[in-house]
């Protein structure tokens, strides 16, 4: 029972050092397709579309790289693949509420449509979120400062 054991051990190790390397080699593969200059921030996220986003058994749709370019977020999720655009002068971001004790945040494009992703590690304990907050924080930085207009100004006394 116990020789059962070891090698039930022995093959969870292996299986995580197998998913770990094949996740590192997917990011390269993709850092290395990307085609725009300037990319100012890159990491491996997990993206879920608002029909899986709570609703489902599986936690997300698509393993890809998010980059940042300027006020620009992209998304791909295979190096053929073209990269969606997130214009951040026209789309809405937020952090969501956390779902199976992961940190996710929204994308929201013009015509309403939801974008949900996250990215985490997963710890002997506990799941990683923090480069989710990362990213989040780094991207509503980039985000246009909504212009005000001074008040008028009051009426003259008479």
């Amino acid at each position: 029972m116990l020789t059962g054991a070891l090698f039930g051990a022995i093959g969870a190790v292996i299986g995580i050092i197998i998913v770990l390397i094949a996740r590192s080699q997917k990011f390269n593969s993709l850092k290395a397709s990307l085609k725009e200059p300037g990319v100012e921030y890159s990491a491996l996220f997990y993206y879920a579309s608002p029909e899986r986003y709570q609703k489902s058994l599986k936690v997300y749709d698509s393993v890809g790289i998010l980059y940042l370019v300027g006020r620009t977020v992209y998304y791909k999720s295979k190096t053929s693949a073209t990269p969606w655009v997130f214009n951040l002068s026209e789309c809405r971001v937020q952090q969501e509420a956390d779902w199976r004790k992961l940190k996710w945040f929204s994308i929201t494009a013009p015509n309403g449509q939801k974008y949900y992703f996250d990215s985490y590690k997963m710890g002997a304990f506990s799941n990683d979120s923090s480069e989710t907050l990362r990213a989040l924080s780094l991207i509503q930085s980039k985000m246009p400062v909504p212009v005000s207009t001074p008040p008028p100004p009051p009426p003259p006394k008479i």
